[in-house]
């Protein structure tokens, strides 16, 4: 997908792994954010998937421990649509100001198995647009025009997905991101999944318009979960993931790249 934005700053709120529906999962901080991303005149969010928990009651994995308290019947004779309504509701705010949404492993798992895709109604709801299917990401493209209309300047791609499994040491994660920016040639490449946030910049070299040579970085970002613990997680002794936000701010210049910088936010 492509978005124009007319401006020379633009700043990128990555919203991952909320879990609406589960016990675990921490609206507090989602409200929160969800408000600051409402009064960032520059920000927009990205969905990098799990907005709910998208656990049906004849699923293996469901706990009614794991539910958000007190259960209504809603919760068991509809839970996706409930919980994909519920997300909206805390992040209606934002509506009009995100960028994409692609699927989690959540979603997904509702799709194939249960053969309700939620990612349309969040989408809609909220004003954007989604990748479908289950490939859980694809490109965006963000193409910046002098104001109030004039000619392209830049041209940012980001590589979207929500991510896979893998060990609990962050160096694990650190050498996934290195791998995505090896394989996709994208400024910045956004993952979720793995609930330990993390930022990843990776020096390129390339060579101008004008012949000369650069160095730009290029990011690798794993986005903070807004959960707290899951059941699973304290089965085996694991500690609360850290709660928070990334942000990337991109900023138009008089050259021929675009200057990104990355931070990390807990809530």
């Amino acid at each position: 997908m492509i978005r124009d934005w007319y401006g020379k700053k633009l700043r990128l709120y990555f919203v991952s792994d909320v879990h609406e529906g589960s016990a675990a999962c921490n609206e507090d901080a989602a409200i929160k954010l969800a408000g600051i991303i409402e009064r960032d005149s520059l920000g927009l969010a990205v969905g990098l998937g799990d907005y709910i928990e998208a656990i049906a009651y004849d699923d293996k994995r469901f706990d009614p421990h794991e539910l958000s308290q007190p259960i209504s019947p809603e919760h068991l004779d509809n839970p996706f649509y409930t919980q994909a309504l519920r997300f909206v509701k805390i992040f209606e705010a934002t509506r009009g100001k995100w960028l994409c949404l692609v699927a989690g492993n959540h979603e997904e798992r509702a799709t194939h198995y249960y053969h309700f895709d939620v990612l349309p109604v969040i989408a809609e709801r909220l004003g954007t647009v989604y990748h479908g299917d289950s490939d859980c990401g694809g490109w965006a493209r963000i193409r910046f025009f002098d104001e109030p209309e004039g000619k392209q300047r830049h041209a940012v791609d980001l590589f979207l997905t929500h991510g896979s499994g893998g060990g609990e040491l962050r160096g694990g994660d650190s050498l996934r991101l290195q791998r995505l920016l090896m394989r996709k040639q994208a400024d910045i490449c956004a993952v979720g999944h793995g609930h330990k946030a993390t930022v990843f910049p990776e020096c390129a070299e390339l060579i101008d318009k004008g012949g000369i040579e650069k160095s730009i970085t290029r990011w690798g970002i794993e986005a903070y979960p807004l959960i707290a613990k899951h059941g699973y997680l304290a089965r085996k002794a694991a500690n609360d993931p850290a709660i928070g936000y990334i942000v990337a701010e991109i900023e138009s210049g008089s050259h021929d790249l675009c200057q990104i910088s990355v931070s990390m936010h807990e809530l």
